[in-house]
């Protein structure tokens, strides 16, 4: 088992044109020749804005996409969100599919908490469950080096779902999201931080931004923060691509300086 992986963020603004923005994740991949281990893909990477219900019903493009890019690189590959609309949905789910260094599709999660809020930038109303039915089950994946737990965007405003991902043995979150200017300028860095010192797990926060084609902003930043509450690198707010060395043993030394789980009351 590895000690140490290379874990690569991706930054995106992303606009209603899949094929533009798989090209635009191609062109940050690029040079990567194999030397990541785990790469993480913003929300919405696929399509931002657009025709979600036709994404929905037909998402084989995009994730045979996936499936070649992940064994390209050799690499875990968690790709972010892309709506996904089963025979037993309603509406589309919010859904980040996880693919295997040999491009095999090994997961689904499905957002579970929905942004339905009210934000003071040009969009101004925000209702994710008018496109959207909510997940309801936590996934973590087993990638041999860690176990990975998934959650996108909003949900990083609930630490019980985090809490949940560490008693289900995750060492690395991944936070994939698409978070607005105003509310990332505000709570983004605090939150991100937050979630690592209380489960004690990297987190690999991969986000949107910049000014999207149906005027949203995005406030870009994408991190990677240690169990410890460092951030190891930051992203500005245009596209970028972030590598960066985890240092996994960090994770079992700072859970035996602080065994807060094992002090767990309640």
């Amino acid at each position: 088992m590895k000690n140490k992986i290379t874990a690569a963020v991706v930054q995106m603004c992303s606009g209603p044109d899949v094929s533009e923005n798989l090209h635009q994740v191609e062109q940050l991949l690029h040079g990567l020749n194999g030397s990541a281990d785990l790469i993480v893909l913003p929300e919405c990477f696929a399509q931002f804005g657009g025709d979600i219900p036709a994404l929905g019903n037909n998402t084989t493009e995009v994730r045979d996409w996936l499936a070649t890019t992940a064994s390209k690189e050799s690499a875990w590959l968690v790709a972010g969100s892309i709506p996904y609309t089963a025979e037993s949905h309603k509406n589309p789910k919010a859904a980040c599919f996880v693919f295997s260094p040999e491009g095999k599709e090994v997961c689904r999660y499905d957002k579970i908490h929905l942004f339905d809020v009210d934000v003071s930038d040009n969009t101004s109303r925000y209702r994710e469950s008018d496109d959207y039915s909510a997940g309801k089950q936590v996934q973590v994946v087993d990638m041999g080096f860690a176990k990975t737990g998934l959650s996108i965007c909003y949900d990083v405003r609930f630490p019980e779902l985090y809490q949940q991902l560490r008693h289900q043995g995750a060492g690395i979150i991944t936070v994939p999201s698409a978070f607005t200017k105003v509310t990332g300028k505000a709570h983004w860095e605090s939150l991100l931080r937050a979630r690592a010192i209380e489960t004690q797990c990297f987190i690999l926060a991969a986000n949107q931004g910049g000014v999207h084609p149906n005027n949203r902003e995005t406030w870009g930043h994408s991190m990677v923060i240690s169990p410890w509450g460092e951030v190891l690198a930051e992203a500005g707010e245009e596209l970028s691509l972030m590598t960066v060395e985890l240092d996994l043993a960090q994770i079992e030394r700072v859970r035996q300086q602080i065994p807060c789980f094992e002090h767990k009351v309640i």
